[in-house]
């Protein structure tokens, strides 16, 4: 099974798995757009976007905040709904209100609500240029052939076109000529429109054109189509003119009637000239690839239809970046992976180990993608970062299961009765490494909890984190239960592992042996070492930015966006642009540059022909950082050009971040109609937040404007000459903007018939005064002489928040609580008169991301506590989960100090190595402690200082090793450094090795000193049950432990400081813990002998010792005999062997619990019998099975025989001092 996992994810998920670069990070949010041509920013606000706001979309179901921008000729509503809202039902709550729409003024075109989109919603961008066809016939091929073509390509949400000239019949009219002629501009209009089938004018007989009809003939029924025989430019021209006395006088005679395009709201560049650009949009979730791909396939089945048409598909082309990324982190993968495997399979001398450590990380981290994968979740950024920060609990999950493994398999090898098969050895070990690392594991998946109820932005990004990360952490728990030791037990069946002498195990234990033992007993350089780690974090996180968490792509498709002066005309912007990019293409970096302009229909872009964005794509052997910094040069050297270079992704997410606000401490919000009284309420809020202590610096922020002609009719002169006030708007907007009057039907296509100004007309603003306009008795009279034409500012996009037009005041606090100055400024605000209809309201981007703050340090404190619960239960201490929950922010100091040494910038990456660093110091603390607790007290319950220095030199090996191991799979990483796709994992490559070293120096010095520092009381230590393995309650080492290395036998026997004489015969070293038996059994031989007051029960305790041996015959155990006082002191506890079968499993035994056994220096066994009271015998006992808390006893006790089982370390060491001394 774990086999056709591993097969189909190298096979499937990379075809099938959808891959992008970010999550999608933007808000439920709906888009109804509004085409309205030749309308200013202040008509489209009056006429659609105020009705829009007010009378249809405000108060929608779930609608968070409305906002608009209203710009020339386009009305753009934004709904951003309730986080959690689901986008299909938002939809159809607009949509039911959108059904009303026919109540609006007939300025515009029909609203849109645009598709769905990606929050990177641009996956391809595709260029056309031809020095053969013109721009028109591009445009028809675009708009009826390749847009409706790649509409069809499941997950293609819109097709944009740029730099679009849609093909019409254009009746380009002259005033003067009309007047000469005796035309009127109504005739020119009603002879056009009557002359097609169908008219959107009502005032015309085609607005209602009628049907053909049929004939019923006795036989059959033949049907009457009318064909409409114009259908170009001279056709329409040779149309006779309506209500004329010339009946010869047609609408050629008194205009021009062409093939043209209509008015151009935006433009494209490409290369050294004009072109258009198909931009291609992608639904949320939609595979960037999968869809490249489609649309690239789809482009070269219509490539016979594009004769002479140049097509650019790599304009802007991300999928080329995520090609890129994804083979980069596979090359890190594909030397990360198995240089662990190496590494392991070296340390453990087997390469079997390196097989099944291979097997195993590759394993963990496919089942993780494949939960991902049938979950419907993208692979992308954030899902990298989590599976890599995940690896480090994967490879400890390794390390500690094989060490405990080889522990067992050299425990083993020096049985010698009936060994255990090798199958029942692995499961023993992994069952007893097992239970600690369970606890740890639940501390890791509790610490990316958080992370899951983050909002916004942060909260798009931390999710997919969270979920790939407790994925590849809960799949590593489940191979290391189940494949691991299925693997170890199959491929270690016939090995060696454990029999041989490990020379690196051996070294480093030596080096341990040199340093450790002077570090740990002296506590006082463990808190030395842990005040200097904490005093540099205190000292250098504040000064790390992480105001842009999300790391700048290397994308080598750059994003310019540029700027012209308010005002700026197409042309201008045009010449601009090319300027521009004739530069930007002469660089050496540089492979080609596409340029757009202003605006297209349903694009993403509410903007004036004065505002841009250039394309520029770096050629892959370029260097990155010179060719940028080669082309912001370029851009700050284009005069009247203000220009940002980014990266598209880069754009997107600052977009996102910039609804939230600016960032300002305090912003009040003055709402109203009229621009010029708004800014003067503006300023009178701006003067009463000067004069409120702690604000400084208020500000309101310049609205930009740009010059307009502004028509306003004299009533009483239009009234002298007959007209209308509606009559000079509908004649100017005639001439000046466009009047469509009908549309002709041919080849499935449908173009416009308008009539319009000629070009003379419309080319100075002088001519919008000298206008004639029709009046009713036939005459004319100039717009001049009937209204005011002048300059006036009006703003280049008109913003609604909350249906209404607002100026913010901004400013900012110092000296003062945040708090404090808001509630002054609301009391302030509150306070202040204002015109009807107007108000303000105290606002506070600071106030808003400090709440959000104080949620995520809420979350983050129940996240801590829930740890130092888990660890206490792990610990069943109090003091222990205390030392080991202070001691882990001590573990990230050294990744901290890597960031602030490298860039400085605490980014996704660095945080997530910090995570890595502190996964792997909990998973070894656990262990530590738990070690340290399975040790023996001293007599008195105090912690043996010497056996904790042993326990932490047994960890010295998976330790370093879980180091050695995570360091070597992040240094490819390093290497590789911030190309395409390693943006995440190089700062966390970079942190992850800076942590590694204080984390392993506070795992094995800092900790194990501090533990012998607060434990030394009395019951300070509480010894928790021990697994499988009786080593932890003997008095001397195990089998396994006298020969595991070539250092551990002379460590036992020579504690830190100097040389221990041996002893002849029996006489070995019990440790410390034999010492403080004598002390405290000999406490009532601390003799008053010189006191006169001594009493009776003092001389009675002076005159019995407190242990002594029964002298037998030679070669027998002698009896070891305890004052009463010494067993009370001791606390000993006995057992009686029973029958029962092990672990609950097959026929009953009789058992002795492990806690009862004790080990020579020979490797026999032995246990102390108590066959009356005070009197203790060491008996051989001879074992057979291991199970979790007992042993089957083969020879030497019988059932009911009462075995000490707490104190028989205590017992052994008085055994041998007493021995000594009577010899």
């Amino acid at each position: 099974m774990a086999a056709a996992v591993m097969a189909l994810g190298f096979i499937q998920l990379p075809r099938a798995a959808s891959a992008d670069v970010f999550p999608e990070f933007g808000p439920t949010q709906v888009q109804i757009q509004t085409e309205a041509p030749g309308l200013s920013a202040a008509e489209v606000e009056q006429l659609i976007t105020v009705p829009m706001e007010q009378d249809l979309l405000n108060g929608v179901a779930w609608l968070d905040t409305i906002t608009s921008e209203s710009a020339p000729g386009l009305s753009s509503v934004d709904l951003v709904f309730e986080p959690g809202t689901n986008e299909q039902k938002a939809r159809q709550a607009v949509q039911e209100r959108l059904i009303q729409v026919a109540g609006l003024p007939q300025v515009g075109k029909q609203p849109v609500m645009i598709q769905p989109l990606s929050s990177t919603s641009r996956v391809m961008m595709i260029g056309l240029t031809s020095k053969d066809v013109s721009r028109i016939d591009m445009s028809v091929l675009a708009r009826w052939n390749i847009k409706p073509r790649l509409m069809g390509i499941p997950g293609v949400a819109n097709v944009v076109i740029w730099g679009e000239q849609d093909r019409q019949l254009q009746v380009q009219i002259d005033p003067e000529q009309l007047r000469s002629r005796g035309v009127s501009l109504d005739q020119v209009v009603r002879t056009a429109g009557n002359a097609l089938w169908v008219s959107p004018l009502t005032f015309v007989e085609a607005s209602t054109p009628g049907t053909g009809g049929f004939i019923d003939t006795p036989s059959q029924r033949l049907a009457i189509q009318h064909v409409l025989p114009i259908t170009k430019a001279q056709d329409l021209a040779s149309v006779a003119l309506e209500d004329t006395d010339d009946k010869r006088l047609r609408i050629g005679d008194v205009a021009s009637v062409v093939e043209d395009h209509q008015p151009l709201i935006g433009d494209v560049t490409l290369g050294n000239g004009p072109g258009i650009m198909l931009v291609i949009e992608k639904f949320p979730g939609a595979d960037t690839r999968e869809v490249t791909h489609a649309v690239e396939d789809a482009l070269t089945s219509l490539q016979p239809g594009l004769s002479g048409i140049t097509v650019d598909t790599h304009v802007y082309r991300p999928a080329s970046f995520v090609d890129t990324a994804l083979d980069n982190v596979g090359v890190w993968a594909l030397v990360a992976v198995p240089a662990v495997s190496v590494l392991l399979g070296l340390y453990f001398l087997s390469w079997r180990v390196a097989l099944i450590s291979l097997v195993s990380i590759t394993m963990a981290e496919i089942a993780a993608l494949w939960v991902l994968y049938l979950r419907g979740s993208p692979f992308n950024m954030m899902v990298l970062a989590g599976l890599t920060i995940a690896l480090g609990a994967v490879i400890d999950d390794i390390v500690i299961g094989f060490d405990r493994i080889q522990s067992q398999f050299q425990r083993e090898g020096r049985r010698t009765d009936e060994r255990r098969s090798v199958s029942d050895v692995v499961v023993d070990a992994t069952a007893a490494v097992r239970r600690p690392a369970f606890f740890a594991t639940l501390i890791l998946l509790l610490a990316v909890v958080p992370l899951v109820f983050l909002s916004g932005v942060g909260g798009a990004f931390a999710r997919p984190l969270a979920l790939s990360y407790a994925l590849a952490v809960v799949a590593s728990t489940v191979v290391a239960l189940t494949l691991t030791p299925v693997l170890a037990a199959t491929l270690l069946a016939r090995t060696r592992l454990g029999h041989r002498r490990n020379p690196v195990l051996g070294w480093l234990h030596r080096g341990f042996d040199r340093i450790g033992p002077k570090t740990l007993l002296r506590p006082g350089r463990a808190l030395v070492a842990a005040a200097v780690l904490a005093g540099a974090a205190f000292a250098v996180w504040p000064q790390l930015d992480g105001a842009s968490p999300i790391p700048a792509l290397q994308q080598r498709a750059l994003l310019i966006r540029v700027e012209a002066p308010p005002g700026t005309s197409l042309p201008e912007m045009n010449r601009l642009g090319q300027a521009a990019t004739d530069e930007l293409r002469a660089l050496s970096g540089v492979e080609s540059v596409g340029a757009h302009v202003g605006r297209a229909r349903e694009s993403d872009q509410v903007v004036n022909v004065n505002s841009g964005e250039f394309w520029v794509n770096i050629k892959s052997s370029a260097d990155y950082g010179k060719t940028v910094a080669a082309v912001h040069r370029v851009m700050n050297g284009q005069a009247g050009l203000d220009s940002e270079v980014m990266t598209y992704p880069q754009a997107r997410l600052d977009e996102v971040r910039d609804e939230d606000g600016d960032g300002s401490p305090v912003v009040v919000r003055v709402y109203g109609n009229d621009l010029t009284v708004l800014r003067q309420q503006a300023q009178q809020v701006s003067k009463a937040l000067a004069q409120v202590p702690g604000v400084v610096r208020p500000t309101i922020p310049n609205v930009v404007e740009e010059p307009t002609l502004e028509v306003k009719v004299d009533l009483a002169a239009a009234r002298n000459h007959g007209i209308k006030p509606g009559d000079v708007r509908r004649t100017a907007a005639t001439y000046f903007s466009g009047l469509p009057v009908g549309s002709l039907y041919e080849e499935q296509k449908v173009f416009d018939v308008v009539v319009w100004g000629s070009p003379a007309t419309r080319s100075a603003p002088q001519n919008v005064q000298g206008l004639l306009i029709d009046t009713p008795s036939g005459g004319h009279v100039r717009l001049g002489d009937v209204a005011s034409v002048r300059v006036t500012p009006y703003p280049t996009v008109i913003e609604h928040d909350a249906t209404s037009r607002s100026i913010d005041v901004v400013a900012d606090v110092s000296g003062r609580d945040l708090n404090s100055v808001l509630d002054d400024v609301r009391s302030r605000v509150q306070a202040m008169p204002m015109p009807y209809e107007y108000h303000a309201e105290v606002q506070s981007d600071v106030a808003h991301q400090q709440s959000q703050d104080l949620r995520i340090a809420g979350l983050a404190a129940a996240a801590l506590l829930g740890t130092y619960l888990l660890l206490q239960a792990a610990f069943g201490s109090w003091r222990a989960a205390t030392l080991v929950l202070l001691a882990l922010p001590l573990a990230g100091v050294g990744g901290v100090l890597t960031a602030f040494a490298v860039d400085g910038i605490m980014s996704i990456g660095a945080l997530g190595g910090l995570l890595v660093v502190l996964g792997l110091a909990v998973r070894n603390l656990v262990l530590l402690i738990r070690g340290y607790q399975e040790t023996e007290p001293r007599a008195d319950g105090s912690v043996d200082p010497q056996r904790i220095v042993d326990a932490t030199r047994d960890r010295v090996g998976p330790v370093l090793l879980t180091a050695l191991a995570t360091a070597v799979a992040v240094l490819p990483a390093v290497f590789l450094g911030t190309v395409e796709g390693m943006e995440v994992l190089h700062p966390l490559a970079v942190v992850v090795l800076g942590g590694l070293v204080t984390s392993t120096l506070v795992t094995l010095f800092i900790v194990p000193a501090l533990y012998i520092r607060f434990y030394p009381s009395p019951g300070g230590v509480r010894r928790r049950p021990t697994g499988p393995e009786p080593a932890p309650a003997t008095a001397g080492p195990a089998p396994h432990e006298a020969a595991a290395d070539d250092g551990r036998t002379e460590r036992r026997a020579a504690p830190h400081g100097g040389s221990r004489r041996r002893r002849t015969g029996r006489r070995w070293a019990v440790g410390l813990s034999a010492a403080g038996l004598l002390l405290a059994g000999g406490a009532g031989l601390t003799a008053c002998g010189d006191s006169d007051s001594s009493s009776a029960s003092a001389a009675e305790h002076t005159d019995q010792p407190p242990a002594e041996i029964e002298e037998v015959t030679e070669g027998k155990i002698p009896h070891l005999t305890l004052a009463e006082d010494t067993v009370k002191r001791i606390h000993l506890t006995t057992e009686p062997l029973r029958q029962a079968p092990l672990d609950g499993v097959g026929p009953a035994r009789t058992l002795i619990p492990l806690k009862a056994v004790v080990y020579d220096p020979e490797g026999k066994t032995f246990a102390f019998t108590n066959p009356k009271p005070f009197v203790y015998i060491r008996t051989p006992v001879q074992l057979g099975q291991f199970g979790e808390h007992d042993a089957v006893v083969t020879s030497g006790l019988a059932t009911g025989t009462r075995v000490v089982t707490v104190g028989a370390a205590e017992l052994l060491g008085i055994e041998y001092e007493t021995d000594g001394e009577h010899s």
